[in-house]
């Protein structure tokens, strides 16, 4: 009989691939986080098996869900802030999830030719496992992080039967390119965003860019280029954000060409860069490091996004994918936001009631200080 529960090392491509072709995302990538073994978080995946083959796949992650992740403004959550420093264990619950702290999607995928009605069944034995599992591991708090709307069709009702609870998640920003040239993506954006942009560039300097496929050797300069970036944002999601210290170096290797690393040197220091992971028809910027206050003296973020927005209609792309933050920036560069969703049930069913009634209140996306200013100033402009 095969394990439902396996390391993605130990898993053959077309096991996981077949569920999501085309995806970058795919058995590699997760075989490399999974290399990078990082403290935080345990990783896993779930399989569903027939004789006939996979029917349904995901990710599984352990960890300690910090309370004040939610809570990211105000006295609150400076409070719970200063009591999670001090006592940890006081204001954690470990969680057992289906999803990646690596993804900002749930890759909950099925066997392509799979009716609904099949995806559904195998969703509830998926759900079925996880909860098995928790209770082995004695956790009492099984989630499912990061759906996308596209998903909810077939999973929300088996969910909701369950006794899951919906809480938003950040959603993923995505920039659609239908343009020949990035002079008439330019010319998309209003006309205060495209003045300020091109005076920004002009500013930015001599800044010399670089496109990497081997960072074996700048790995950890890469990696506090990142951890410097994560501690400077206005936003804390804790082991959500963490990243093992050679998992540029795991990926750009495991995933190259299909990823590599964009550099922006400023006479000759290393000063942001960028992991692109690109599709047939997308390129996901996954993440960003930027050293400072050198970064925000050339404009190097918008110096990253034009080079990517360039290298997307160049090769033909007309999707860049650019996750989780800084809103407001992606908004006004004319990112559309993609909705995601997490699902959470509780055993105790008293803590259950009490998480379920705090989530009313405490969903990522009303409590993201970034994204709710970013909001309001959509509703001004479409007021105007």
């Amino acid at each position: 009989m095969h394990s439902p529960v396996s390391t993605f090392s130990s898993l053959s491509a077309p096991v996981w691939d077949g569920c999501f072709p085309g995806e970058v995302e795919g058995l590699r990538y997760y075989q490399a986080c999974e290399a990078a073994r990082p403290a935080h978080a345990q990783t896993q995946a779930l399989l569903v098996k027939t004789p006939q083959g996979a029917d349904a796949v995901a990710p599984m992650f352990r960890m300690d869900y910090a309370l004040h992740t939610s809570i990211q403004e105000g006295r609150l959550g400076e409070a719970l802030r200063w009591m999670d420093q001090r006592f940890p264990r006081a204001l954690r619950l470990p969680l057992l999830g289906l999803g990646s702290p690596f993804a900002e999607r749930c890759h909950f995928g099925f066997a392509p030719q799979s009716s609904p009605a099949a995806r559904r069944e195998a969703a509830g034995r998926m759900l079925d496992l996880l909860e098995q599992q928790a209770d082995l591991s004695g956790v009492g708090l099984t989630v499912v992080k990061d759906l996308h709307d596209a998903d909810l069709p077939v999973l929300e009702p088996v969910l909701r039967n369950r006794g899951y609870t919906r809480l938003s998640s950040l959603p993923v920003a995505v920039l659609h390119l239908p343009y020949a040239t990035l002079d008439a993506y330019l010319d998309s954006l209003s006309g205060a965003t495209r003045k300020d942009m091109r005076r920004k560039l002009r500013a930015a300097g001599n800044v010399e860019i670089e496109i990497r496929t081997d960072v074996s050797d700048i790995q950890d300069e890469l990696y506090a280029l990142y951890e410097e970036t994560r501690l400077t944002s206005s936003s804390d999601y804790g082991d959500f954000e963490r990243l093992p210290r050679d998992y540029f170096h795991r990926v750009v290797s495991a995933l190259s060409p299909q990823a590599f690393c964009v550099l922006y040197r400023v006479e000759g220091v290393l000063a942001a860069f960028n992991l692109l992971m690109v599709e047939d028809d997308r390129v996901i910027d996954k993440f960003l490091g930027m050293r400072y206050p050198l970064a925000r003296t050339h404009n190097l973020y918008f110096v990253s996004w034009m080079h990517n927005v360039r290298y997307c209609i160049s090769n033909g792309k007309t999707r860049l994918q650019t996750g989780q933050g800084t809103f407001a920036n992606k908004l006004r560069l004319g990112s559309s936001l993609e909705p995601m969703h997490n699902y959470f049930r509780h055993r105790n069913p008293v803590l259950n009631g009490a998480l379920k009634l705090a989530s009313k209140c405490f969903g990522f996306e009303e409590m993201d200080p970034g994204l709710r200013a970013a909001r309001k100033r959509e509703d001004e402009l479409s007021s105007m």
